[in-house]
């Protein structure tokens, strides 16, 4: 176990650069920046606002705003595109990238959210998937990963001590997400396919490994972390020897966003 590599940055003091060498990952609580919504609007497309239009709940409305205004931010400070006019493209199983005249930078990026958490990871050159998962309890768990973990994580799993079974769970569940997004094959990726390493996390702690997929040429590699008390997630990329960062806002202050969405928008304007 190593402790997560974390990193706090301020939009308007500091200017972040993605080195081929790494691999950055987002981590936001939604609801801490919630009064933002408003701004966030101004930058979206109006795919986007028809989408958050149709939830039938407020609070999930304001997240979906949120993220995707998130996600169009922080790709405008990778690209230097206008966050506004950043376009996507879908694969047929709905995994967005940027669309290829936007991408001089072979940029990939992935999302993931659990209720008002989100992570999202970028990197060059290397394909991503990444997912969270806020921890609940789960009455059929083991059910569940009788159905969808090898026999080699079922093994894992069970030698876990009782009361960390469920921990322990997560950290196998969102290793395997991680692996089918980055494939964009979403569910249809058969996930007894491959095997993932099950372990017991503390809190901003993180292990990687290598995992090697019959059915794909390369080997990934993998790293799974520990947000908080119940919050758990993974990362996979598809080349070695990457250093995994995972930033926070300064202080998680909404003020330091908020001056730059009113910039994005201000310049957009001139």
């Amino acid at each position: 176990m190593i402790k997560m590599n974390k990193r706090f940055y301020n939009f308007q003091k500091q200017k972040i650069e993605l080195r081929e060498s790494e691999v950055h990952i987002w981590n936001f609580d939604l609801d801490k920046i919630s009064s933002l919504m408003i701004q966030f609007e101004k930058i979206l497309s109006d795919n986007e606002l028809i989408r958050a239009n149709k939830f039938h709940f407020d609070i999930d409305k304001v997240r979906f705003i949120c993220s995707r205004g998130l996600l169009r931010l922080l790709l405008g400070i990778y690209t230097g595109i206008s966050s506004r006019g950043i376009k996507f493209i879908f694969n047929e199983y709905g995994k967005p990238s940027l669309i290829e005249a936007q991408n001089n930078f072979e940029l990939h990026f992935n999302l993931s959210h659990s209720k008002n958490f989100m992570s999202v990871g970028f990197a060059k050159n290397v394909l991503i998937g990444i997912d969270v998962e806020l921890m609940k309890p789960l009455k059929d768990h083991l059910r569940i990963a009788k159905r969808f973990f090898s026999n080699s994580e079922i093994e894992q799993l069970n030698s876990l001590p009782s009361e960390k079974i469920l921990e322990g769970f997560y950290t196998c569940w969102t290793a395997k997400e991680a692996v089918i997004k980055l494939s964009g094959k979403g569910l249809s990726y058969p996930l007894k396919e491959f095997d993932v390493e099950v372990k017991d996390l503390s809190i901003s702690e993180s292990y990687r490994y290598n995992v090697t997929l019959k059915t794909r040429p390369e080997n990934l590699i993998i790293e799974v972390f520990r947000l908080n008390e119940t919050l758990y997630g993974a990362c996979a990329v598809d080349k070695d020897n990457l250093e995994f960062v995972h930033y926070y806002l300064d202080g998680e202050d909404v003020t330091d966003l908020s001056f730059l969405i009113n910039k994005i928008t201000t310049d957009d304007e001139s």
